[in-house]
């Protein structure tokens, strides 16, 4: 919800100046009571409201001025903020709409006439956005009103942390003349008096107000290798922070760019704990998402994707980076053990697992790895082969080598290898 309006004290001095000097009114000033501000989405921009109309004093009275004119808004938001390229007055009755561009020549004519009275605008922490239109037809003794509906975005922390607000905003209108002597391409000014109570341009109407606000970041993960038929589980760094009257729930989803994968969540839902009185942060939490990789899947590198959304449509998203690999095992040196008529082989494997070696003819022997490394199997004949060996001093058998993941296929290798014994 929108707090209670609180009026940034540098444009608090500049509109004062411009009534109490000038004691005029412009067409299309701001109705200060019309603002209103929200977070549809429960997170990300906030939506700003007001209405313009026709020489406002506590009412929309009859327009007094006729001929062409220019209008300006020029809006103090938090630093980092960013603000629509171009705003629009909807009419709501019979009026023309009025288009407004950006503008910096009016940030730098609102900036200037602060500082004549010692003022200071933007105020510390804001940053101005100024804005002009094309020239507008004054309707002399036309009632007229118009509706202004914009997003500005939540500014975003140098550090990558969330915002929590609350989020300040302060909107000003002006108006200037424009006829022979006063074109719409002059330099832009927000007071030109031309005598008491007249003026070919003012920046008169004035309001502002503080929102509480909620804020999501998700941050990436660090990459994952998984093997084909494997898996592997992310931990997404979620950073909330709010100052709104009410936490919003997230619903979790996740998704992939790797074709029958299988997603698991370790929860389907995510509620920011209590933020600090101080820092407006909560506490971080790191939902997780565990891949399956699928048996079929060929190796590259594939997106894994969290989304948290709100129950009003608000939504965050965040992506890892995981790369599909094949297991692979390398057969190195063999050893003859004479004396035994054995033969050590030594296997280097990518991860842990169980290495398993055997094979007709092979008495079948298992080694674990913790982690990759180099493991060394025996090989030992049996059967027909070990009585080949023991009347003839040699045999040749086929080792069939096996070596299963802790997480993925097994990959598979055969070697010949010639046992002697002496």
């Amino acid at each position: 919800m929108i707090r209670p309006v609180r009026r940034l004290k540098p444009l608090v001095i500049l509109v004062a100046f411009a009534l109490l000097a000038l004691g005029v009114s412009a067409c299309a000033t701001i109705k200060p009571e019309s603002l209103r501000m929200t977070q549809p989405a429960g997170i990300g921009p906030v939506h700003v409201h007001f209405a313009l109309c026709t020489e406002y004093e506590e009412k929309c009275e009859p327009n007094e001025d006729e001929g062409e004119s220019q209008y300006m808004l020029i809006f103090a938001i938090p630093e980092g903020s960013e603000a629509p390229q171009t705003v629009r007055a909807e009419p709501v009755d019979g009026a023309a709409p009025i288009a407004f561009q950006r503008n910096e020549e009016v940030v730098r004519a609102t900036t200037e006439l602060a500082a004549e009275f010692d003022g200071v605008f933007p105020p510390e922490g804001f940053e101005a956005v100024g804005y002009m239109s094309g020239i507008y037809i004054e309707e002399k003794g036309a009632i007229r009103e118009w509706t202004v509906d914009f997003d500005l975005s939540l500014p975003k922390p140098a550090d990558g942390s969330p915002y929590g607000g609350p989020f300040s905003g302060s909107f000003i209108s002006g108006w200037r003349k424009v006829d022979g002597t006063h074109p719409a391409d002059r330099p832009v000014d927000c007071y030109e008096p031309t005598g008491p109570n007249e003026a070919t341009a003012v920046c008169a109407g004035s309001t502002g107000g503080e929102l509480g606000v909620s804020d999501l970041r998700i941050a990436a993960p660090l990459a994952a290798q998984a093997f084909v038929g494997g898996s592997a589980t992310f931990a997404f760094p979620f950073d909330f922070a709010g100052t709104a009257g009410s936490l919003p729930t997230f619903n979790l989803s996740a998704g992939s760019t790797l074709a029958g994968v299988g997603l698991q969540l370790s929860s389907p839902t995510f509620v920011p704990g209590a933020p600090d009185a101080t820092t407006h942060r909560s506490p971080t939490a790191s939902p997780t998402v565990t891949v399956a990789v699928p048996g079929t899947a060929a190796p590259g590198t594939y997106d894994v994707t969290i989304t948290a959304k709100t129950a009003t449509g608000g939504s965050v998203s965040q992506t890892a980076k995981l790369t599909v690999t094949q297991p692979r095992i390398k057969l190195g040196k063999v050893k003859l053990n004479r004396a035994k008529g054995t033969a050590t082989l030594s296997v280097g494997v990518p991860s842990a697992g169980t290495l398993t070696v055997a094979g007709k003819g092979v008495v079948k022997a298992k080694k674990a790895a913790k982690e990759a490394k180099t493991l060394k199997v025996l090989v030992k004949a049996k059967g027909k082969a070990k009585a080949k060996l023991e009347e003839l001093g040699k045999s040749k058998v086929k080792a069939k080598i096996s070596f299963k993941p802790s997480s993925g296929i097994a990959v598979k290798k055969t070697k010949s290898i010639t046992l002697k014994q002496s």
